[in-house]
């Protein structure tokens, strides 16, 4: 059976089910680096008349206890239609719209409230060791690669639920749905990466990776200063200060060091604590190489100084599609890559689409200016 097929068994399963998509959204809540979104969450969490002495907080199992598990899967000793094999494990799978994929070391923050989503949670912790299958709805059914979360830390409220925080430490492929009420189980099969031998030419895309986020996060700064200058012309009446500005504005050189204390003071406040492109770049590529669990720290060859390993090389080609303004649908396609240096050259493709569309908005910001300049 190829993976096309069990796609189709896959979203027959779940169309043929009286569930819904918007019925399989838990309320959530979700961060990304720093900034959150919220789902219907309904909740003081300063409410003074919960009983805190309720809150539960435990120590945790993970991935590597799941894989363990002897799990008891109807036809295991059959054939399972999966290209590059595997061993089929057991996973719970809860539900969320395509456009909240997590990638690798991300987390989110759920509350868990009804008592479908509360009793696949206490099957998670008792039988799958804290380990769940993030199941990313699309029109048309569950997408078959879903990201493998850990349980990182939960409080159990009474009367408000079970507060989670789950973080993305691998993927799998799911064969079939094998259990719809009252909650999702699914056989999968986990998905590793394809190395490649030689690591010469991933090195170099990464490298291209790093110098285009030094590059975009200039180019960020850049564009803010000028939108910011452009804003303070509307508050200059004097024609000749107006021009000494747009002058200033056009000319390289005031966007060196020496006058970067004059654009700060342009700059909001608040603003300076927020990560550029690049710091999210690196906060992201931590974060992914902290949550590592195909156990890329182990090399078969002889280390090349100032070379990156595979683990490193890994955690890069995640974080690169890791930023605030980086699509769903590209983040998606990053997901279902299984070749390092194949999703490497697609995060290359993208920054560079990037670069070229902000040099776009700074030239097009250019002639506006003078556009603005001969009206005067």
């Amino acid at each position: 059976m190829s993976r096309n097929s069990i796609s189709c068994v896959i979203t027959s399963l779940l169309l043929s089910s009286n569930w819904s998509a918007v019925a399989f959204v838990p309320s959530t809540v979700s961060t990304r680096h720093g900034q959150n979104r919220y789902f219907n969450t309904n909740i003081n969490i300063n409410n003074n008349n919960a009983d805190h002495s309720k809150t539960k907080t435990t120590a945790l199992w993970g991935i590597s206890e799941w894989r363990d598990t002897m799990f008891d899967i109807p036809g295991e000793g059959r054939t399972i239609g999966v290209d590059d094999g595997g061993i089929p494990r057991q996973v719970c799978v809860l539900p969320f719209p395509y456009d909240d994929v997590l990638l690798q070391g991300e987390t989110k923050q759920l509350r868990l409230y009804e008592e479908r989503f509360t009793k696949l949670f206490d099957h998670v912790m008792n039988e799958h060791n804290g380990v769940v299958g993030m199941g990313l709805i699309a029109d048309t059914g569950i997408i078959q690669t879903v990201p493998l979360c850990e349980v990182e830390a939960y409080n159990r409220m009474e009367g408000f639920g079970i507060f989670v925080t789950i973080r993305v430490v691998g993927r799998a492929a799911l064969l079939e749905l094998s259990q719809q009420e009252p909650f999702i189980k699914a056989t999968c099969i986990e998905i590793a990466d394809n190395i490649p031998p030689n690591l010469d030419l991933p090195n170099m895309i990464a490298s291209n990776i790093e110098n285009f986020y030094i590059t975009l996060s200039s180019l960020d700064a850049k564009l803010k200063r000028k939108q910011a200058l452009a804003d303070s012309l509307d508050e200059v009446t004097d024609e000749n200060m107006r021009r000494r500005i747009i002058e200033a504005q056009l000319d390289d050189n005031f966007y060196e060091d020496d006058n970067k204390d004059e654009i700060m003071s342009l700059d909001d406040e608040d603003d300076e604590e927020e990560l550029d492109r690049n710091g999210q770049f690196h906060a992201a590529f931590l974060q992914s190489k902290a949550s590592d669990s195909q156990g890329y720290m182990v090399s078969s060859g002889k280390s090349n100084e100032g070379k990156r390993s595979a683990q490193d090389l890994t955690a890069i080609s995640w974080s690169a599609f890791c930023t605030d303004d980086v699509d769903d649908m590209v983040r998606i396609q990053a997901l279902d890559c299984d070749d390092l240096f194949d999703r490497l050259k697609m995060g290359s493709y993208m920054l560079r689409e990037k670069k070229a569309e902000l040099e776009a908005k700074l030239a097009l910001s250019d002639v506006q200016v003078l556009d603005e300049d001969e009206d005067d």
